[in-house]
């Protein structure tokens, strides 16, 4: 029964990865160029126009933690299955350290670049937040990347069972 639910919960997690990893790369590839084209003056102009103000978080916080709820259930109830533990725990930790970094390296930035609270800064520190959030996301991706691949391969372990 425990074999199973590990199994269960690590398809929970593949899904949710998908999710989670496939809307970081999606804000990349769509939203990151329109208020990052022109520095400053584009995140000044993305946070004049109302239709550009947008809150994710109402879709990144039950798709995150289910993400990390289904990886460290896969890991513990899976954690004796020979070849996979590793990767169930490096799916695991991903997970969390993904929502750790989140919390507290870019939501600072986030109400800087995206809540319109740049009032008073100049645009060099615009710039200079800008290009600091541009860089620990491509981090993020790199952490979120290992935690999804580590995910599928621990998958397929579990199919040569």
């Amino acid at each position: 029964m425990t074999k199973r639910l590990a199994a269960i919960f690590l398809w929970i997690s593949i899904v949710t990865w998908g999710l989670w990893f496939g809307a970081l790369v999606y804000e990349m590839n769509t939203v990151l160029p329109l208020w990052s084209s022109n520095l400053p003056q584009s995140v000044i102009e993305w946070n004049s126009r109302p239709e550009f103000k947008f809150n994710p978080t109402p879709y990144y916080v039950p798709v995150a933690v289910t993400t990390i709820l289904s990886s460290l259930l896969a890991f513990l109830l899976g954690w004796r299955s020979g070849g996979r533990t590793p990767w169930l725990f490096v799916s695991a930790a991903s997970s969390v350290v993904t929502l750790a970094y989140t919390l507290l390296y870019f939501f600072s930035k986030n109400d800087v670049l995206f809540r319109g609270e740049n009032a008073g800064l100049s645009g060099e520190q615009i710039t200079e937040i800008a290009n600091a959030w541009i860089t620990g996301n491509w981090i993020r991706v790199f952490i979120m990347a290992a935690g999804y691949f580590a995910a599928l391969v621990a998958f397929r372990y579990g199919t040569k069972d």
